[in-house]
């Protein structure tokens, strides 16, 4: 193997990434989009859960100087509590008040950790006895917010970062979706939902900060929801280290974007940037804020972006603290502009103030990590059925649901700058032309090539102008000894109708796809094979080397290339897929190298292309017996193009299936 067919490396969470400004104002709203569709997509959220009415118990009220403190606890999910802490204005009236949400990142005392480098408690108390109300709120694992355990041990305080991470990560967590990250970004909502039902919380004013971990859930809440109207990120706005815990990366969450890209897509509202010297945010000044500011100046609203560095470590320390105070007083309380707000002094408040512990008055959590799981699938399982469409009417609601949900899934997101593509000369077979292509993704290495077979002839009557197949197998053809094509591609030929074939699809690392936070960062071969499918059909235009260009484009999938074909479905004028009677529902065979793609089960498996790309020609040759065929003949029924979907028992053959494509 020469050094340029050696694999590429997998990008990690420490590769150092880039962030192109945008051209237009338009383009930055297609892209914020883009950001808010991927976070809840890999979040599982997308389409997110009926959230139920909030239910909160808030108790043991404490009366301090200039401020309230009491416990809370807010069922989230059936059978789950959100343990928090609520500060409130003292001898302010009633309200409303602005409100700030405190996620508390990865502190070894969760909410209730009072250090030099950072304190929960002391922005919130501070927050209240400025006039606003402050949540403080745990993370999973963390204080008193976790699931059931018959370990004792496993509740214990001293781990609650092991805790913490031991969320399920079996075959059914990867394949619906169900990540830590997702159920602490649900947490976060339902937090919000639980500010807004407070009567003296003004819903119009509602900041967010945190720091580390904290400032994750910060910039993820802002990009995905609009209520918060104030974000203070602290110490992880980075264009290096972009968050090293599994809270912090879900599948396909960085393929494309970046943290800058997250806190980027809280624009136009107001944002302070903090970092330190001491940590992977020490060139904020230089490349990270001059990035995102790119996006408020061309919002017109440079002033709502503030962006310091502090001479520290990683920290929410008091000068951070300062910082944020008078942005967030500017802000949400209307206070004139400056640097900072001086933080009073305050005594630390003993952690039994603030900890539930085993009080037995007040509800608990009696769901087991396992159960959690499994009431998460019921719940997406249930939402599938009832977004299933059974009417013609249904098909378009459900399509626009499911676009991004296929799109995001299969991390089918073009490249910022477009593929660059380049072709030999047309050379001369004994069966017609043939010109060799490159395309290459500038953000990747490696490349994918093919051959593009022009017809010698103009196609029989009747399939005029002719088709452009895109005949996909595994193993690749390949043209014999002489140049001549593979035997099938010169049956299509003969038939008049041009041919591409993939001969070589872009490289993906060799490794361990579920170590090492691997898909969050990159595409997994399934992932990479389908995006390469739709990047030749949607360049087929620029590809075609002759006058008189096709005018249908057919995905023709054969061995894995069926599979491939039928996810790719919706780029396609129509398809052809043998399936081979393979299962795609089995957990344990979706797991394999060869065919793992995170999410899938939570994208509707192959039912969701093939929707998707109804009511254009679908051929489907040997399907299993879980394949939705029965669904399929039905919404093609309904929608009138009842021989569009056609369904062969044995193995493709070039005549009988080009005799069936003339047909439709």
């Amino acid at each position: 193997m020469t050094l340029a067919e050696e694999p590429p490396l997998a990008r990690t969470l420490n590769t150092p990434r880039t962030f192109r400004p945008p051209a237009s104002v338009q383009e930055w709203h297609d892209r914020a989009r883009e950001i808010r569709e991927q976070i809840l997509v890999s979040a599982g959220l997308w389409p997110s859960p009926k959230p139920p009415p909030v239910r909160a118990v808030i108790f043991d009220r404490s009366d301090q100087d200039g401020y309230s403190v009491e416990k809370v606890l807010v069922e989230t999910w059936p059978g789950f509590y959100l343990a928090g802490n609520l500060y409130r204005p003292r001898d302010r009236g009633p309200g409303p008040f602005p409100a700030v949400l405190n996620p508390h990142g990865h502190w070894a005392r969760g909410r209730v950790t009072e250090s030099p480098d950072g304190s929960i408690p002391a922005r919130c108390i501070h927050f209240a006895r400025q006039g606003m109300v402050a949540f403080a709120y745990d993370m999973v694992g963390y204080c008193d917010t976790f699931f059931v355990s018959p370990s004792s041990e496993s509740a214990a305080p001293a781990n609650f970062y092991q805790r913490h991470r031991a969320f399920p990560t079996n075959e059914l967590a990867w394949l619906w979706n169900v990540n830590l990250l997702g159920f602490q970004l649900w947490n976060g909502l339902r937090a919000l939902d639980f500010l807004e039902s407070l009567p003296d919380v003004d819903t119009n004013r509602i900041g967010v900060t945190g720091a580390s971990g904290g400032a994750t859930q910060t910039f993820l809440l802002a990009a995905v929801d609009d209520r918060p109207r104030v974000l203070g990120p602290v110490c992880m706005v980075s264009h290096t280290m972009q968050g090293g815990c599994a809270c912090e990366n879900a599948p396909g969450l960085r393929v494309r974007f970046s943290n800058m890209d997250f806190a980027a897509a809280a624009a136009p509202r107001p944002q302070i940037l903090v970092a330190a010297t001491g940590d992977w945010t020490r060139s904020t000044l230089e490349v990270e804020g001059p990035a995102i500011e790119s996006v408020y100046q061309l919002l017109g609203v440079p002033e709502r972006l503030r962006y310091l560095r502090l001479d520290a470590g990683h920290n929410y320390n008091r000068a951070s603290r300062e910082a944020v105070y008078a942005w967030f007083e500017r802000w949400l309380l209307g206070r004139p502009d400056r640097p900072r707000s001086v933080e009073a002094d305050y005594n630390p408040l003993p952690e039994q103030l603030l900890l539930i512990g085993s009080n037995p008055s007040v509800p608990r959590t009696t769901l087991s990590a396992d159960g959690f799981l499994e009431s998460w699938i019921r719940a997406r399982e249930e939402a599938w059925r009832s977004l299933w469409p059974r009417r013609r009417d249904d098909l378009p609601a459900f399509q626009r649901m499911a676009r991004p949900l296929w799109h995001h899934t299969l991390q089918l997101a073009a490249p910022e700058a477009p593929p660059r593509i380049s072709f030999s000369r047309l050379h001369e077979t004994p069966d017609g032309n043939v010109v060799r292509f490159e395309i290459r993704y500038p953000d990747e290495s490696g490349f994918l090539e093919g051959r593009y077979y022009v017809a010698p002839r103009a196609p029989r009557s009747g399939t005029r102008p002719g088709l452009l197949i895109l005949w996909i197998s595994d193993p690749a053809p390949k043209a014999d000894a002489g140049g001549a094509p593979p035997e099938a591609v010169q049956r299509l030929l003969r038939r008049g109708h041009h041919v591409i074939t993939v001969n070589r699809f872009t490289p993906t690392p060799t490794t361990n796809y579920l170590a090492n936070l691997y898909p969050t960062y990159n595409r997994t071969p399934l992932q990479a094979r389908v995006r390469d499918l739709v990047t030749v059909c949607t360049s087929v235009a620029t590809l075609a080397p002759v006058p008189s260009r096709p005018s249908r484009r057919v995905l023709w999938g054969e061995g894995a290339g069926g599979l491939w074909a039928l996810l790719a479905a919706p780029a396609a004028d129509a398809v052809v897929a043998d399936l081979e009677h393979r299962d795609f529902t089995d957990p344990e065979r979706l797991m394999q190298p060869d065919l793992f793609c995170p999410g899938f089960l939570a994208m509707g498996g192959v039912a969701t292309p093939a929707l998707l790309a109804a009511p254009q020609p679908l051929l489907i040759a040997r399907p299993s017996a879980t394949f939705p065929t029965e669904d399929m003949r039905r919404i093609y029924r309904e929608l009138g193009y009842r021989r569009r979907f056609q369904v062969l028992d044995g193995p493709l053959d070039v005549t009988r299936v080009l005799d069936r494509i003339g047909q439709l």
